[in-house]
């Protein structure tokens, strides 16, 4: 190979430098050298060794820094040297002569940029549109995954695959993963909240969601693994990537297997396995109660505030002390900074919420309400701390001041229970019918003072109850209990008759409500 031109940076050199650094053909090791020979930080996993160096050489190109560009090249040629042979690079670097060596071809057989698995070998992190590392002065693809508060990506564990479009048909991927090939997966083993966890996305530029084709499955040495890959119906993001570890072995030399099948896609996906540093619920929660609170005082200053508005009728409300989501009394009140109300969720439940379906949305108003936006609510914290814990709610003032009465109602006159209805223009009532306890019962059509007629014979016929023929003898008169059911007794079965019409008095009880007859005197 010829020796570089050292006044112009050739093309040819950048593409092939980028290419060996995202590649796998440098370990962490040579990485972190090359990082430390050019005053980079040195630290961290693989993928962020190589975002540094990619980023110096594409500086240095841009700058057109010829003198620090060969620089760059040449501690990327050393990295080589000392990986292929420690010693020899330590005797080629006091000879001078380690600048003359080439840098290996990182072609695989036939130019391809695949493996011998058949899967693409790029790296995470770095992702071209046809799996080829770009040339410079062409676009470079970033792809990476919107970060959680529950974890972080610590180290790729994978290749990533490609899940081809399957518009009829089932398609499987899999991935093979073996402790003996990533030593870094004895985290696991040593500290739990490290998890191998499963990611997947449709698109393979830019920052993405966590999404995974709507009908696919996930297996794991031939065990189904039981998660919601599908996430909530039209709400991009709200699903998570998948934790795997529990069914991993992590034995030196076992072969773990994992399986994705999936169908009915009309465009590609990308999967790929990693390492994850993970945050419980009860470490987060911690962290909003130590971060910036919403002070008592900036609280009350913006209820008076309110109350002030000429525009606003301040009345008092009712705050409740239990979580909306939980339905439990708040152990830690919290709210977004940007949300205008006062009620508040507490952090615990919507953290854990939030774990199973990120959507990140205020309960109580729909606002976003995202985890570095949350805040204690100090004015709701001191409430809580001076109630009882069976207290439900507190009454809030327009000035800020809050009680544990329920507020005052408007007090109007009532008319006593049982006294009748006094309207002008209800006089002449009509009621057609009335059925209580199963019975039917006719009413007066209309109420007219008016006396009931004597029947043939001579009697003097005093009973209200209806009658029905002209027979000298009367019938007996009916007692209606109105306390009994319909379930009591049958129905009785009223012979037909003839219409009567009753005297009645406002502010005495109607005659056919009584329990027993009437007696009207003629």
């Amino acid at each position: 190979m010829a020796s570089p031109n050292m006044n112009s940076i050739s093309r040819h050199d950048v593409n092939t430098l980028l290419r060996q650094v995202q590649g796998n053909s440098l370990f962490n090791r040579q990485l972190s050298s090359v990082c430390q020979v050019n005053g980079l930080k040195s630290t961290g996993v693989k993928a962020e060794l190589q975002r540094r160096i990619v980023h110096l050489i594409n500086e240095t190109v841009a700058n057109d820094d010829v003198a620090r560009f060969h620089q760059v090249r040449q501690s990327i040629v050393n990295a080589f040297a000392q990986r292929a042979s420690p010693s020899k690079a330590a005797t080629a670097r006091s000879n001078g002569s380690v600048a003359s060596q080439p840098i290996p071809n990182l072609s695989t057989p036939s130019g391809s940029p695949y493996g011998t698995t058949g899967y693409p070998s790029r790296p995470y992190g770095q992702v071209s549109a046809n799996g080829i590392s770009p040339p410079y002065g062409s676009a470079m693809y970033s792809f990476s995954f919107k970060p959680s508060p529950f974890y972080s990506v610590e180290s790729a564990v994978s290749g990533l695959r490609t899940c081809e479009v399957m518009t009829q048909h089932r398609n499987t991927v899999t991935i093979p993963l073996r402790l003996s090939d990533h030593p870094i997966l004895q985290r696991c083993s040593d500290d739990k909240s490290y998890r191998i966890m499963v990611f997947c996305a449709n698109d393979d530029s830019g920052l993405q969601d966590v999404a995974f084709p709507h009908q696919s499955e996930l297996r794991v040495n031939g065990d189904e693994i039981k998660a919601n890959l599908r996430g909530l119906k039209n709400k991009p993001g709200s699903t998570r990537p998948v934790d795997i570890t529990n069914a991993l072995r992590l034995r030196s030399n076992y072969m773990n297997n994992i399986e994705f099948t999936y169908a009915l896609t009309n465009k590609k996906f990308y999967l790929i396995v990693n390492l994850c540093k993970t945050t419980s619920v009860t470490e987060l929660v911690a962290t909003i109660s130590s971060r910036r609170k919403i002070s008592e005082d900036s609280v009350i200053s913006e209820l008076n505030k309110i109350a002030q508005d000429p525009d606003v009728v301040a009345t008092s409300q009712v705050l409740s002390l239990k979580c909306p989501l939980s339905y439990m009394r708040l152990e830690v009140p919290c709210r977004s900074l940007s949300c205008t109300h006062l009620q508040c969720f507490d952090a615990t439940s919507y953290l854990q919420l939030q774990e199973q379906g990120p959507q990140w949305l205020c309960p109580i108003c729909n606002k976003s309400a995202p985890f570095d936006q949350l805040a204690v609510d100090g004015y709701v914290k001191v409430i809580l701390e001076k109630t009882s814990k069976n207290l439900e709610t507190v009454t809030i003032e327009p000035n800020g001041k809050w009680s544990s009465k329920p507020p005052k109602e408007d007090s109007s006159p009532s008319r006593p229970r049982g006294a009748p209805v006094e309207d002008d223009e209800d006089d002449d009532l009509e009621v057609s019918e009335i059925i209580i306890g199963g019975r039917r019962l006719e009413t007066p059509k209309k109420l007219s003072h008016c006396t009931d007629t004597p029947s043939s014979g001579g009697r003097d016929h005093s009973s209200t109850a209806p009658r029905g023929s002209h027979s000298a003898k009367r019938p007996a008169p009916a007692v209606i209990d109105l306390t009994l059911s319909s379930d009591d007794e049958e129905p009785i079965q009223r012979p037909s008759k003839r219409q009567h019409t009753y005297t009645y008095h406002r502010g005495t009880t109607p005659p056919w409500l009584s329990e027993s007859p009437v007696n009207h005197q003629p």
